[in-house]
């Protein structure tokens, strides 16, 4: 009797201790580690107004599936200094494996030494200007997250499509337009484009950029723009090195791709560049630039060269 007794008794004793750890994991940890473990990473690609030295955003929160990052703390970011490849990282959380449903991104109206304004560009001549509108984004775009990781999320803040220019005053773009011009990939998807162009002085231009088209999906009106944004629906963009020619366009997922260049000057000297045309440009060596082929984790090499403006 006294051994069924004894035996009862530490049953009911390892059920106890059982619960108390499970009760203290879920204080410590509430979602138990379950998921799989995300990094989230930001980078832009290039703005194009001449006049503009540096962007500036201020994020209060980063939501992947409605779950806020832990222990997020409001950022100041200069945006505009994360291209070419360049990230910073914004935090980690675990999340299921499966296609994202929502990633939002919430900038704050003040900076993080709570100053006034939080998002904001610096002209070249020293002059800071607000950027107002839009304040909370939630992406179009989403994102697989892959059982067994890694899993690193880079948000792609694209200012070239998120920044209107109306005279000397700059802004947001709308909430719509705001949110088609910030993408999402897993970098374990991505390839890069690299190039160089041989003779990109003869383009006669201030600014050449090299837009990065999923196959199939550029056409003429591209060139007109939408809210002052040309080749919106490019993926990603770069700014073509005036002194050795070259460039590059990272986080392009696997798939084909079609190359533009385009050639702009600021002929009135109004601190905007206008669009002068399309560059008639060739690859070397026998590639297509309308059939450039991206697969994860390499990276694809052009030597272009240009043969003079399209006509517009």
């Amino acid at each position: 009797m006294l051994k069924k007794n004894l035996n009862k008794l530490a049953l009911v004793l390892g059920v106890v201790l059982f619960a108390s750890c499970s009760e203290d994991d879920s204080i410590d940890n509430p979602d138990n580690n379950t998921g799989e473990e995300t990094s989230v990473y930001i980078t832009d690609s290039p703005v194009d107004q001449a006049n503009v030295e540096a962007v500036f955003i201020t994020v209060s929160e980063v939501k992947l599936n409605g779950k806020a990052i832990e222990g997020f703390q409001k950022s100041t970011i200069e945006i505009s200094s994360l291209t070419n490849g360049s990230t910073e990282m914004l935090g980690k959380l675990n999340l299921d494996a499966g296609t994202t449903s929502s990633i939002e991104l919430v900038l704050a109206d003040s900076d993080d030494d709570n100053n006034a304004p939080g998002n904001y560009l610096v002209t070249k001549s020293g002059t800071k200007q607000e950027l107002s509108g839009v304040t909370q984004i939630q992406l179009n775009d989403q994102v697989e997250i892959k059982e067994d990781g890694p899993n690193d999320i880079v948000l792609d803040f694209d200012l070239r499509k998120s920044i209107k220019q109306e005279g000397d005053q700059y802004t947001f773009v709308s909430d719509g337009s705001l949110q088609k011009s910030l993408r999402a990939v897993n970098t374990s998807n991505v390839g890069v484009i690299e190039g160089n162009v041989e003779n990109s002085s003869d383009a006669n231009a201030e600014t050449v950029i090299a837009y990065a088209y999923r196959k199939g999906e550029f056409n003429e009106s591209e060139k007109d723009g939408d809210q002052g944004v040309r080749f919106n629906n490019a993926v990603s963009s770069s700014v073509v090195s005036e002194s050795n020619g070259d460039f590059e366009i990272h986080f392009l997922e696997e798939g084909d791709y079609e190359m533009y260049f385009a050639s702009y000057s600021d002929d009135d000297q109004d601190g905007k560049l206008e669009f002068s045309g399309l560059i008639r440009a060739e690859a070397i060596g026998g590639l297509n630039l309308n059939g450039v082929s991206v697969d994860a984790n390499t990276t694809v090499n052009l030597e272009v060269t240009f043969k003079g403006i399209l006509d517009l």
